[in-house]
């Protein structure tokens, strides 16, 4: 086996790291497209995206981030579940109206790609939730995991080379 095809390869895991910060990058960009076909609301930033296991659409592990943004400005329900479903539709995504979860919620749509819910937007009485997901990016998630947060597995991020043994 060469060492750009393992999963831990140090240059595949970086190069997988990068794939998952462009993927975070594509999800804030989609959000607030999302945003804009809704309307002039102000949307609180999620101060800590959460990333975390997945499965890609071959069925391989890997890690993907979760974003979910709130807004308490009222808006036209009925037009913004239309708008908001219309854009995911132009985006390519299956769209559906959910059930609502919570005796609060007045609708729930969801977008749908290969069968999975990726888009969940929740509109309340006193506003909105939009739920989102990136792609996944196929990988080892501790690995990707090290590479990304060094500080929480006590690892430098570039480590030098390992002690020889005696």
């Amino acid at each position: 086996m060469t060492g750009s095809s393992s999963p831990s390869d140090p240059a595949t895991v970086k190069a997988q790291v990068e794939q998952l910060k462009q993927a975070f990058t594509d999800l804030e960009a989609f959000q607030t497209e999302t945003q804009k076909a809704i309307g002039n609301q102000e949307w609180a930033m999620d101060k800590n995206p959460v990333n975390g296991g997945c499965k890609t659409r071959d069925g391989e592990g890997g890690v993907q981030y979760r974003v979910i943004m709130p807004t308490k400005d009222s808006l036209a329900q009925e037009d913004a579940v239309t708008a908001v479903g219309a854009f995911w539709e132009s985006s390519g995504f299956t769209v559906g109206v959910g059930t609502p979860s919570q005796s609060q919620e007045l609708a729930l749509l969801h977008a749908t790609e290969k069968g999975k819910i990726v888009l969940k937007f929740y509109v309340y009485p006193q506003g909105a939730v939009l739920d989102t997901n990136s792609v996944c990016i196929a990988g080892d998630q501790t690995a990707i995991y090290k590479e990304l947060y060094p500080e929480n597995f006590g690892l430098p991020s570039n480590p030098g080379p390992s002690p020889t043994a005696k």
